[in-house]
């Protein structure tokens, strides 16, 4: 599938999840099928696709990556977005209308508040202060604009601010992204640490973990160290496979570790 099917489905998917109350096999249909969408992103294209001209492979190449990296955002703005879906779903509450968090009239929200009964207490009804959602979404939506370092200074104001909120789990967790996209391996592994240990109960723990077993692989290349951190994350993607069976990251981490020294 070209990249632009593929926007083409990501945007026609999340019309139909904002516009209509859907059900909850046909929401996880959706989000098997923009999963294989993004697993898929990264073919190559064929060889003659580049007419076989001197040098054109290389500036097809280019494009192609240029490409891919616009779609990848384009698929964790989605992600987000269908988060937040889930959510409403899964509460019984009604979808919102394209463009609007439900009780805010903002922007839709990449939020899933935690499951877990400790630290990330739930209000009352399962929704949080304006302040404190428009917190979060101010975060977020630095990280959606490739704003990395804003994005992880918003995030720590709003953990610093907001310690027991419902998205303090999805807060660490955007701000480990945004450390590995900024390629500070090291910060990263440390913030989906803190995701795993601090809410072992919340949905962000496969994907804290498997993010996390990636920043050690990272961190092993850089220092020419795999020995002391390949093991390391061999073990967490073990893990994953073991204790979150049916978490969607288990696949990858299946791959992972038929990489893993015997």
């Amino acid at each position: 599938m070209g990249l632009a099917a593929c926007r083409s489905a990501l945007s026609l998917g999340a019309l139909f999840l904002l516009c209509a109350c859907v059900t909850v096999p046909e929401f996880q249909s959706l989000r098997r099928d923009v999963d294989q969408l993004k697993k898929g992103k990264g073919s190559a294209p064929a060889a003659d696709a580049w007419g076989g001209k001197p040098g054109a492979g290389g500036n097809r190449l280019a494009e192609q990556g240029a490409e891919i990296e616009a779609l990848q955002a384009e698929v964790a703005q989605l992600r987000g977005e269908i988060e937040t879906l889930r959510q409403q779903i899964e509460r019984g509450r009604p979808a919102a209308s394209p463009g609007e968090t439900p009780g805010t009239g903002g922007e839709v929200a990449a939020v899933t508040p935690s499951t877990t009964g400790g630290e990330a207490t739930s209000p009352g009804e399962g929704s949080a202060p304006a302040e404190e959602i428009r917190d979060y979404e101010d975060a977020f939506r630095r990280y959606r604009a490739a704003d990395y370092a804003g994005a992880i200074d918003r995030f720590q104001v709003f953990l610093q601010t907001h310690p027991s909120s419902e998205y303090a789990d999805n807060a660490l967790f955007w701000m480990g992204e945004s450390y590995f996209k900024l390629n500070d391996y090291e910060q990263a592994a440390v913030a989906f640490d803190k995701v795993v240990k601090r809410f072992p109960n919340g949905n962000k723990v496969p994907d804290a973990l498997y993010r996390q077993g990636v920043s050690l692989l990272e961190i092993g290349n850089r220092t020419k160290q795999q020995k002391t951190y390949t093991p390391a994350a061999c073990q967490i993607f073990q893990r994953i496979a073991d204790e979150y069976p049916n978490s969607e990251r288990v696949p990858e981490a299946r791959r992972q570790l038929e990489k893993c020294p015997s």
